[in-house]
């Protein structure tokens, strides 16, 4: 591609096309399919005029901070360098590089913002607002070509983001087509997709990087396929698009809805990928491959059991904050096109992806426990080292959380921290995560662990238990084992965990607790929605960390590119294995009774570590 763009032969994309003889151009009616948004948070406050000329939104994240006064698309927002512009593969982004995390200037390009501008201008019958508001994305598309060269710079390096940028103009365009869009707007769009696609079909990603980035591009290709049938390699684009698509939809989505990678955020964009793609062949009277829809399904289930909307995603695994096509979409959680197909009962266990939940009563909250991969062999690298975490949920607020990614480049100090064991609810043994990371890349881990779920009980004498164990540590000769113990009667939460091995270790717990807390004698004092509660370690000494720096410790992301100090309660002892902890979680009440300790259930859970 690169011979034929310096010798101008070969290529079959220009920038000067006659829009009219595309369909997509020159349609009056809507060529893409009515979507679910949830616009709640969009009002034309957002809006800023200047001049009578110029427009932009005022961003409520990283992705969506384009506005005319700021389309520099090669300027590392994190150091404020500039990325070269010269051919992508000679340009070195790795972690390391001297520019920066290229993952927030890729996540500029995506252009979804113009999706947000389409949504906010369709909140105005003001015919000016409207038009000022399609002047302004006509600008920004203008100026990303203009200032993109093909095959050169930073937004080239990745195919997925080509794709994910060819998705978020065509339905952009699409919202506004009635809105006068000039005919070189509509040959830049032409010009993109032609070429983006082109660029794609010969960039596939189906070996190392096979997971989202395979999704997306299968779902560019698509798209280019059924909206530009005018376009020569149309047929096969879409061909390979949907044979590609449809298997590995199968593969990276799991039986259960799960993701692979191990990753919350990466697997909601795959499932609004397939429900996109879903949605499009069928507004175009097409067949779509079950492989693709039944993937959407089981994954939008899978999402909906842990979560109410994308913008409470559990923080497991990566994230950098990306989306299929815009924040606002609603296309795979409830109240949209159907209801959540999971059965209603107080344990879910999701096998294949490795997670279970306890959903306690109302007002004791639910807790989601990990036990499966590490992530997507052999590199596994979205994953993080959390075997055995748990996470709990109590009145729509997450208390015991999972604090983030916050970089993937930038601060190698923090990026070990955020992806290893210490930075998860769970036990580290040695001041050593459970799988080893690789230190030469920001993803990649030399060494895995194995996590199983051993066994469950909905209801044991009033009581849902979960066992489960990994041998992230079976080179010291250590096992750990966990148990998360829900009380009915009671609404009591009980974590057992026993380290199983031979001569001496130094075991630290942690437990990160997004919430104010008081330390007291018995443990800690979280309140939330004017209820107390007393977390309780027994088997070392508790201490209190908040935004330590050397350690690190003590730290959430809640954003892509952000930390902030966050309570982390670490208990600590160095002693000959085996050795056990008990967190006791006991709500404080008047004439509470004292959290008795149900022996013969601790007996029992010795009994089948022993079996198995």
């Amino acid at each position: 591609m690169w011979i034929k763009l310096c010798t101008g032969h070969g290529l079959p994309f220009y920038k000067t096309v006659n829009s009219e003889n595309f369909t997509f151009c020159r349609s009056k009616l809507s060529c893409l399919p009515l979507l679910p948004w949830d616009c709640a948070d969009l009002k034309l406050s957002n809006l800023t005029i200047q001049d009578d000329k110029q427009v932009y939104v005022i961003p409520n994240s990283a992705s969506q901070a384009i506005s005319a006064h700021d389309l520099c698309w090669h300027k590392a927002p994190d150091s404020e360098r500039y990325w070269p512009l010269k051919f992508f593969a000679r340009i070195p982004f790795a972690p390391g590089n001297p520019i920066g995390d290229i993952q927030l200037a890729w996540a500029r390009s995506r252009l979804q913002n113009l999706v947000t501008f389409s949504l906010i201008g369709n909140l105005t019958d003001d015919l000016y607002i409207k038009r000022q508001v399609t002047r302004q994305m006509e600008k920004i598309i203008l100026s990303w070509i203009s200032a993109n060269p093909w095959l050169k710079g930073v937004n080239y390096i990745s195919t997925m983001e080509c794709a994910l940028r060819l998705i978020s103009i065509c339905h952009a365009f699409d919202r506004v087509r009635n809105e006068k869009i000039s005919p070189q707007t509509w040959q830049a769009l032409v010009y993109l997709v032609h070429s983006h696609a082109y660029f794609i079909r010969r960039r596939l990603c189906l070996f190392a990087y096979a997971g989202n980035h395979t999704l997306g591009e299968c779902a560019g290709l698509i798209y280019a396929g059924i909206l530009f049938p005018e376009l020569p390699d149309a047929k096969e684009w879409l061909a390979v698009g949907l044979k590609i698509m449809a298997k590995e939809a199968n593969v990276q989505i799991l039986p259960d809805g799960g993701n692979r990678e191990q990753s919350f955020r990466y697997l909601a964009m795959m499932v609004d990928l397939c429900g996109l793609v879903t949605c499009l062949l069928k507004h175009h009277g097409r067949s779509t491959p079950s492989g693709i829809e039944q993937a959407w399904i089981r994954g939008r289930n899978f999402l909906q059991a842990f979560a109410s909307s994308p913008d409470n995603l559990p923080a497991v695994g990566d994230s950098d904050d990306g989306y299929a096509l815009s924040p606002y979409l609603r296309l795979s959680w409830k109240n949209c096109f159907y209801k959540s197909e999971l059965p209603d009962q107080s344990l879910q266990i999701f096998a294949a992806s490795g997670y279970s939940k306890i959903l306690g009563a109302e007002n004791h909250g639910d807790m989601r426990f990990s036990h499966g991969k590490l992530g997507l062999a052999n590199t596994f690298g979205h994953g993080h080292a959390d075997a055995l975490s748990i996470c709990w949920d109590l009145d729509r607020k997450s208390l015991l959380v999972d604090p983030g990614t916050y970089l993937y480049d930038g601060d190698s100090h923090f990026r070990h921290y955020f992806r290893g064991t210490s930075a998860h609810n769970t036990i580290v043994v040695d001041d050593t995560d459970q799988a080893l990371q690789n230190k030469e890349t920001a993803f990649g881990w030399s060494r895995a662990y194995t996590a199983k779920l051993i066994w469950h009980s909905e209801n044991l004498n009033g009581k849902t238990v979960i066992l489960a164990n990994h041998n992230g540590y079976a080179d010291s000769g250590v096992m750990h084992w966990r148990a998360l113990v829900y009380d009915h009667h009671f609404g009591r939460w009980m974590i057992w965990d026993r380290i199983d091995g031979t001569s001496e270790h130094a075991l630290a717990m942690h437990w990160h607790v997004d919430a104010h807390v008081e330390m007291t004698s018995d443990g800690i004092v979280i309140d939330c929605a004017g209820k107390s509660w007393l977390v309780s370690v027994q088997g070392g000494k508790s201490y209190l960390y908040r935004g330590n720096e050397q350690l690190p410790l003590g730290w959430i992301s809640r954003k892509y590119g952000a930390k902030e100090p966050l309570n982390t309660l670490r208990t600590e002892i160095r002693t000959c294995l085996p050795h056990e902890f008990l967190t006791l979680i006991n709500p404080i009440e008047e004439n509470q009774t004292e959290f008795s300790i149900d022996d013969n259930l601790v007996n029992m859970l010795r009994s089948k570590c022993v079996e198995t």
